[in-house]
This record gives structure tokens, C-alpha cells and sequence, in this order.
């Protein structure tokens, strides 16, 4: 966006350049500002860690963008890691920031720009939202994909995996995301030829053979996806992929025949957020789905050899107690569809700008107030032990039971990925085990997980 000014950027990656001080110290005469994108988690802490070098070397403007100061502006400001943030799609509002302070020109007024002033944070409304297609493309070769892709260890050719964006927003209006806040609803993809253009330059650069799409929904459109299948077949390039779709509009608009066509055309797993077990809470959330459309795809998917990804979320701020066990029921009859089943289950924590962000602070939510607070939040008690106000069992001693345990014991072959010494004992747990968890998830029989407990403390490890 900013390749028509007499500039150099400099790209630094955290987890390719961990020790960048000397990049800083390097370009330190040179600096007109620095910035940093960050997602809401770990990356807020890198970004701080950033700014903090930066400030004991030189000092020039800081600006923030990305998920995070576009969800939660306010602290990153007030705190005083950032002199601005971004606020949505930041092309546009990233090419006018840095055309003006070039020339020295006030900021406050561009669109998405927020800053402090006296205390107070001002937040321009980024409402301009405009179609990728009309930017600049990005010049690939300043990615050194190959470093990328072999970054815990040299990859073989076969298994070499890209993760790319074909497209960005979504046009549902989940209660709990913060996607519909930032795009309301639109959606947008690239050029299909630009798409297979990419693909090929990363087959042809670094050997790849998948791709992961982190689109948020790149199966929004039908007839983006047809086009998109018919002319990667077209292409010859014989890649494999993976991405998120939405099981109501998937089931509502794609044939069998087209399922197959989506297959020929290389996909092998699709991504499906389940969310809950409880009709009420995805009535509750917006989700447009009934609880055994789940059940519906899995079998449809597994009828076509695409492999599923279920996500879910656990105890809403609504009934938490009738929402984890019916999620864990759900998760119970699915397994008993495809026993190789991805099942991933994270506990509900509210993002702001979304409508059950405010009904959440009416059960006992307390917002983080810093910016260690939100770090400490989203990195840790979100992941690994966060338990909302509103639930009153320790609902994560019960999933940990589930997902290390009766979750695994299903999957055939599980035995398989321990030792040769191992292996007889496992198989024989799983052989004698299996029965007995095939009628739990059967009849609903999931509250009283003993044979879990009972091998837990048989056997801590």
C-alpha cells in the first residue's frame, strides 16, 4: 500500500528474528514509526515486548493493529504501548497514516485511526470497506516461505503445508464472534486466478502439497467455492487443503454432487464450529444450525472420505451445567459416527463487541483492566483453567476426563503411538474399555466418568 513512496520497510517476523535489537539498533537513524500486528493472545505479549525495545533505542511513533486493538482498543493506549492503533481492514488507513506523518500532517482525522489525547481515547469508525481486490498485491518474494514452513525442523516434500486467506469476513452473525462486529456481515474473496496464481508460485518456491485456508468461512459462497474447485482441477497443480465452513449453509446449499466435486478438487477435512450441544444456547448465540445438523454433516462428509474438525465452546453465560453435559453428549454421538474425529473443546470467555458480551458482565464478568491483565487472560486462564462466575463445578476436571481419556481410548489404532513396550497394555485397555465407553456415549451416560477416575488414580501419567 505504500509502495509509490520513496520508503523501506523493514519486515520483522518474532518467531524467525526472535533477537531483533539489532535490526532495531540498525535502522534506528532512519525510523518514520514502527508497527506491529497482534491477534487477542500471545502475541499481545510480543508486541509489548517490541515496544518496550524499540523505546530504549530510539523514539518514534508506535502503531498497533490487528485483532486486538480492533476489539479492545482502549488499554493498549492507556497503558502506553501504543501512540496509535488500527482499527478493522488498516490498508487504507495504513497507506494515509503513513503518507501524513511523512509529511508531518495531523493523523486524528483518518478513517480507523484511534489515538489519546488528555486521558481520553478517540476512535475514528473504519467503515470503508473495500474489496481486496482493488489493492496492491502483496510482493511475495519479501516471505521467505521455505523458513516458514521449516521453522521447527527441515519439512519433507509431501508433507509441506501453507496456511493462506482466500477471502476475509463472514456473513453470519454468531452472538460470541467478533468478526461480525469488525466486517458486519460482508464477505469478501480474491480473484479466483489470483488465488491459483499464488498456489502455484508456492508449489513452484517451496514444494508445497497442502494448504490449510484460515479464511474465517471460505465456504460462504457456493458458487466462489464450484468456481474456485473447477479451476484448481483445471490448474493440475494436485494440491490437498483444508478450511472452515458453516454447517447450516453447507448442508442447505451443497449437493452430493458438488461434495464430490470439493473432493476431486483436493479437500481432505473440513472445519466445523459445533459450538454446543444445546438448542437453546445456539438459538441463544445465532448459530443458524439445530444440534444434529452436526451429526448430519459428519455423516456426509465421512460418506465422501473428507475428514472433520468439530469445534466447540462450553458453558455459555446461560445454563451452564445443562450446556457442558449436553456438549459432551453431542461430542459422545458424533465419535460413534467417525471414531477419527478432530473434537476440540474450549470454555466460553467474552470478547467485547459481541451481543453476549454484555449479558456475560450481567452474570459476573469482569472485564481486564491492563494490558498484563488481558495477557495473563487470554494466554493462559483462557487455554488452560478459566472458569466464568456463572459456573459453579469445576467443569474442566470433567472435560480433561473426557478429552485424555475416553476421547482417545475410540480413536482406532490410538494404541499405536506409544512404545513397543507400551503397546500391548494400551491395546488391551482400549479392547476391554471400548465397549463400555461405546454405551456411555450411546445412552447418554456422562456425568459419572469412573473408569476415568478410576485409571487416573491407578496411574497418574
Amino acid at each position: 500500500m505504500i509502495r509509490h513512496l520513496d520508503i523501506d520497510v523493514v519486515l520483522i517476523d518474532e518467531r524467525l528474528d526472535p533477537d531483533y535489537t539489532d535490526i532495531i539498533k540498525k535502522n534506528k537513524d532512519n525510523l518514520l514509526f514502527a508497527g506491529i500486528s497482534a491477534i487477542i493472545g500471545y502475541q499481545i505479549a510480543g508486541g509489548v515486548k517490541f515496544t518496550k525495545t524499540l523505546r530504549t533505542i530510539c523514539n518514534v511513533p508506535v502503531i498497533w493493529g490487528g485483532w486486538f486493538p480492533t476489539v479492545i482498543p482502549d488499554i493498549i493506549l492507556k497503558d502506553g504501548y501504543a501512540d496509535y492503533i488500527c482499527v478493522g481492514p488498516g490498508e487504507l488507513p495504513f497507506k494515509s497514516f503513513t503518507e501524513k506523518i511523512l509529511t508531518g500532517e495531523d493523523v486524528s482525522k483518518i478513517s480507523g485511526i484511534g489515538f489519546i489525547k488528555k486521558g481520553v481515547v478517540y476512535v475514528n469508525p473504519n467503515e470503508n470497506f473495500t474489496h481486496p481486490d482493488s489493492f496492491t498485491p502483496v510482493n511475495k518474494d519479501l516471505i521467505d516461505v521455505n523458513r516458514l514452513i521449516d521453522i521447527n525442523g527441515k519439512v519433507p516434500v509431501g508433507q509441506r503445508n501453507i496456511d493462506y486467506l482466500a477471502s476475509t469476513g463472514c456473513p453470519q452473525s454468531c452472538g460470541f464472534c467478533s468478526v461480525v462486529q469488525v466486517y458486519k456481515n460482508k464477505w469478501f474473496s480474491k480473484k479466483i486466478p489470483d488465488i491459483i496464481d499464488d498456489l502455484r508460485y508456492f508449489k513452484e518456491k517451496a514444494s508445497i502439497s497442502n494448504v490449510t485456508f484460515w479464511d474465517e468461512n471460505i465456504f460462504a459462497s457456493k458458487k466462489f467455492v464450484i468456481d474456485f474447485c473447477n479451476e484448481l482441477i483445471k490448474s493440475e497443480l494436485n494440491l490437498t487443503w483444508s478450511g472452515y465452513a458453516h454447517i447450516g449453509y453447507f448442508l442447505r446449499n451443497f449437493s452430493e454432487e458438488e461434495i464430490q466435486l470439493i473432493y476431486k478438487a483436493g479437500c481432505r477435512e473440513i472445519r466445523l464450529g459445533s459450538e454446543s450441544g444445546d438448542q437453546e444456547v445456539l438459538d441463544l448465540i445465532k448459530k443458524k444450525i439445530q444440534v444434529n445438523d452436526t451429526l448430519k454433516i459428519l455423516k456426509l462428509l465421512k460418506k465422501y472420505n473428507i475428514r472433520s474438525r468439530i469445534f466447540l465452546i462450553a458453558c455459555f453465560p446461560l445454563n451452564p451445567e445443562k450446556d457442558f453435559w449436553m456438549t459432551l453428549n453431542l461430542v459422545g454421538r458424533a465419535l460413534l459416527i467417525d471414531r477419527k474425529l478432530y473434537v476440540k473443546i474450549r470454555f466460553f470467555v467474552p470478547i467485547p463487541n459481541t451481543s453476549l458480551y454484555q449479558l456475560s458482565i450481567e452474570k459476573g464478568f469482569k472485564t481486564p483492566s491492563s494490558t498484563y491483565e488481558l495477557m495473563d487472560f487470554f494466554t493462559h486462564r483462557f487455554t488452560v483453567n478459566y472458569k466464568a462466575p456463572w459456573c459453579k463445578k469445576d467443569y474442566n476436571k470433567y472435560l480433561d476426563y473426557y478429552e485424555n481419556f475416553y476421547f482417545l481410548l475410540v480413536i482406532p489404532g490410538f494404541y499405536r503411538s506409544f512404545s513397543l513396550i507400551k503397546r500391548p497394555l494400551v491395546f488391551l485397555l482400549t479392547f476391554l474399555l471400548y465397549p463400555f465407553i461405546f454405551l456411555r456415549f450411546k445412552w447418554n451416560i456422562m456425568k459419572y466418568p469412573f473408569e476415568a477416575i478410576i485409571f487416573r488414580n491407578l496411574i497418574r501419567k
